[in-house]
């Protein structure tokens, strides 16, 4: 099973799927399920998007998965990939004491080199979020493609998130 998800987020090359809808922007796109709920009011600065899960899927555990894109310009450092992704998971642990790494590997945005990072946490009330991440480093931009979701509704939605992850693509 875990082979299988990481050839999802390895590869790059989603074809269109029937019911999919595909967001383009600057020099990326996304391929996204059409039940999924598109916005792109970025609810912080680097916040590029934002899909979230169907409503229903907030109906066990009073949570939307979601998966959004982070960007962030590096112009001030040269960080490699490895340094940025250092430092963005020292701050997690900083910010979330409870935070476990689960697994660390190797991934590609088609010629752009990545990291798939898989992570959970206690964030309050004894939810525990897991969170699949997709660091990558371009022309001196970061971008960070973060699925999260319940732990225990990760296996639910991991398939159509890794499906949504592997389809962003850079287009310049």
């Amino acid at each position: 099973k875990l082979t299988t998800l990481l050839l999802l987020f390895i590869s790059t090359s989603l074809f269109a799927q029937d019911g999919w809808k595909t967001f383009e922007k600057d020099n990326y796109s996304i391929s996204y399920p059409s039940d999924w709920e598109f916005s792109d009011q970025n609810p912080q600065p680097t916040v590029a998007f934002m899909l979230n899960s169907p409503k229903e899927s907030q109906k066990e555990d009073l949570f939307r998965e979601s998966v959004n894109l982070t960007i962030e310009e590096l112009s001030m450092a040269d960080y490699t990939l490895d340094q940025y992704t250092e430092i963005a998971l020292e701050q997690v642990k900083k910010q979330i004491p409870s935070a476990k790494m689960i697994t660390a590997l190797p991934a590609n945005i088609g010629d752009v080199e990545a990291t798939n990072i898989v992570w959970s946490a206690e964030v309050g009330n004894g939810m525990v979020l897991q969170f699949n991440q997709l660091f990558a480093v371009k022309d001196r931009i970061a971008y960070v493609l973060t699925f999260t979701s319940t732990e225990a509704e990760y296996d639910i939605y991991i398939e159509d998130a890794a499906k949504i992850i592997s389809s962003f693509k850079f287009i310049k």
